[in-house]
């Protein structure tokens, strides 16, 4: 029988850096989460400089419960419809690599340089790895397969801050895993 521990100092989180990365999507060769999470390798790449002051919101959609009984017990079980959730992080980096993720990956770029924006846009699947650092501790969002594209509007506020491009990261399942992504717990 394992354990529980109320109290775990070691458990709390200060983010005091992080980021975000993905690798490539293959069905059959999937990005494993990697072993040293401070020091993040091939096929693992970063997306860019993110927001510091929206580091991250998870946001859930489903999960609605309903109450089933019979005449004899009106309340004899609860069943739950699935629920999905969506991280969403603001990309402050506007390389071909960032557009893409929030525009489209069949964006394309033509002969002038230009980024040419597709009116159907494809959402990116790949992997996705969140990482945050808390001194020497690091805790993370690993998704084997997720879908990545645009959250929200554009925003381009003033001249004093820098302009961001909202992404929403939705966890897939892969395979036939019977979970979307995993945290890795701090403390333990």
């Amino acid at each position: 029988m394992e354990e529980f521990v109320a109290v775990n100092d070691a458990a709390t989180l200060v983010v005091n850096s992080g980021n975000y990365f993905t690798a490539p999507y293959v069905e059959s060769d999937v990005a494993d989460l990697p072993a040293d999470l401070m020091a993040i390798g091939t096929p693992w790449s970063a997306i860019g400089h993110t927001s510091l002051d929206e580091i991250l919101t998870i946001t859930s959609e489903g999960g609605e419960e309903t109450v089933i009984g019979t005449l004899q017990k009106r309340s004899l079980r609860t069943t739950r419809a699935d629920r999905t959730e969506t991280f969403n992080i603001t990309l402050q980096q506007w390389d071909e690599a960032g557009l893409k993720l929030y525009y489209g990956s069949n964006a394309t770029v033509g002969v002038d340089g230009l980024l040419q924006i597709p009116q159907s846009p494809v959402p990116t699947i790949a992997s996705f790895l969140a990482v945050f650092y808390d001194g020497d501790q690091a805790f993370a969002i690993y998704c084997p397969k997720a879908e990545i594209f645009r959250g929200d509007d554009v925003s381009i506020p003033d001249t004093d801050s820098l302009a961001s491009l909202p992404l929403s990261i939705r966890p897939m399942t892969h395979g036939s895993n019977t979970w979307a992504y995993g945290l890795l717990p701090l403390g333990s």
